[in-house]
């Protein structure tokens, strides 16, 4: 009887951490799905977004557990240098413009920090809200890219069925090569989000998949106090991947 008490215990304990890690790969398989739907049109000389696949506003309503800073408002714009291709999530105040510019100084102008969008945003103080508000950091602008730009491309891997896909796509591929041995190995890991909280900060831990390097097990830790800062304490390579092209 003690034993079966015990049991139940345990499976009673761990149904609210599935719950949790439901809910995080829930957000992330959603944003992740809208951001690969994302198309690029011809405009003149370059490419812009294409509106009919990106709306602004509905790309920040999933992000529904962070808050912008007052006063301020969040738009995107996709810088085209031909070789390559980013959009970039901005941040102005409600009066403000973005000022016509050259290439060369629209590009310093967008690279600049108060102009970056993640540095107008704080998180709820809530476990989503942590890892919405680090998502939006690391991963916001992961879509559109373009060309050369894809050497960056990152992912996040939340569930065993996007662990299932990832093995199915990198077999016998020919143009991305990893290690046979390194990737069976990967049915047995559990590439859940965790996250957890003390009075200070909050690490989050999850899977990157940068597509063009590796896959990676990430630790980030959040301070729970304005500025939020962020800080990459681990990062651990699961799998190289190579690519056998070139853009």
């Amino acid at each position: 009887m003690k034993i079966i008490r015990y049991i139940l215990l345990i499976i009673v304990s761990i149904i609210p951490l599935i719950s949790k890690s439901q809910e995080y790969c829930d957000f992330i398989q959603k944003i992740q799905d809208y951001q690969d739907s994302v198309k690029l049109k011809p405009n003149g000389d370059s490419d812009i977004l294409d509106s009919n696949t990106f709306d602004i506003n509905t790309y920040l309503s999933f992000f529904d557990k962070i808050e912008l800073e007052k006063g301020f408002r969040i738009n995107v714009y996709f810088f085209d240098n031909f070789l390559d291709g980013n959009p970039y999530l901005y941040a102005l105040k409600e009066n403000e413009k973005i000022a016509d510019k050259n290439k060369r100084a629209l590009y310093k102008a967008l690279n600049k920090p108060d102009f970056r969008a993640k540095n107008h945003v704080n998180p709820k103080d809530s476990e989503i809200g942590f890892l919405q508000y680090l998502f939006f950091s690391e991963m916001g602008e992961q879509f559109a890219l373009k060309w050369h730009a894809n050497y960056n491309e990152k992912r996040i891997i939340c569930s065993s069925d996007m662990i299932n896909r990832f093995i199915k796509e990198h077999t016998n591929n020919e143009m991305f090569s990893v290690d046979s041995i390194s990737l069976e190995k990967l049915k047995l890991y559990h590439p859940e989000p965790n996250v957890k909280f003390n009075n200070n900060y909050c690490e989050i831990t999850w899977i990157e998949n940068r597509t063009h390097s590796g896959l990676f097990k990430c630790t980030y830790h959040i301070d729970r106090k304005a500025p939020f800062k962020i800080t990459r304490i681990n990062d651990d390579k699961l799998l190289d991947i190579n690519i056998n092209f070139l853009y």
